[in-house]
């Protein structure tokens, strides 16, 4: 079940209730998102994985505290944040520091967790794309040209043009309250 046949109120309801399927919809929408997160922490995508179900463990286990649901999402990024940092320092490894600011910081930690969202929320709305649109947006993520994703599908490269330029009228419209994400977004992923 998709957390869009979720009303936020309905499952936050269950999460609090300790509802599985509630609780798989949680995970679902934030584990590579925090996959992500904690890889560029660590450096190692297995090792981050641990780190984000230890972190899903820790929120299971105080699932009854949380009466918002940015409470949640900011316990699971705090969470793997320091279990990351912890990691760092107890196999003595240097805090990098990239464009001047290190990691550890807060600055780090919020530039982070707002380029994860972004990613997030915009695979999250290309989910909700029908399948033809979906697949051409992720084809044209993967880097392939309109010629050879028009090849892929067996359709025309006009076809394949049409539905890039529906499906990122689409996502336009579903990300408006995300705007400067999606700008952020398409930019970086379609030029």
């Amino acid at each position: 079940m998709e957390r869009g046949n979720f009303d936020s109120e309905v499952l936050l309801s269950g999460l609090r209730h300790g509802d599985e399927r509630a609780f798989r919809i949680l995970f679902e929408e934030f584990y590579t998102a925090l996959c992500l997160f904690a890889t560029r922490f660590l450096g190692d995508s297995e090792a981050a994985a641990d780190v984000v179900q230890e972190a899903f463990l820790k929120y299971w286990d105080r699932h009854g505290d949380f009466d918002n649901y940015y409470k949640i999402k900011s316990f699971l990024y705090v969470v793997v944040r320091r279990a990351c940092l912890n990691l760092l320092r107890d196999k003595h490894v240097n805090v990098e520091v990239t464009e001047g600011i290190a990691i550890d910081s807060e600055e780090f930690f919020q530039t982070q967790v707002m380029e994860e969202e972004a990613y997030r929320v915009f695979y999250r709305t290309i989910e909700h794309l029908p399948l033809q649109m979906r697949t051409v947006i992720y084809y044209a993520l993967k880097g392939l040209k309109n010629s050879e994703i028009a090849q892929r599908m067996g359709v025309s490269e006009n076809a394949v043009h049409a539905y890039k330029k529906e499906a990122y009228k689409r996502l336009k419209d579903s990300m408006k309250d995300y705007y400067y994400l999606f700008e952020f977004l398409f930019l970086f992923l379609f030029i």
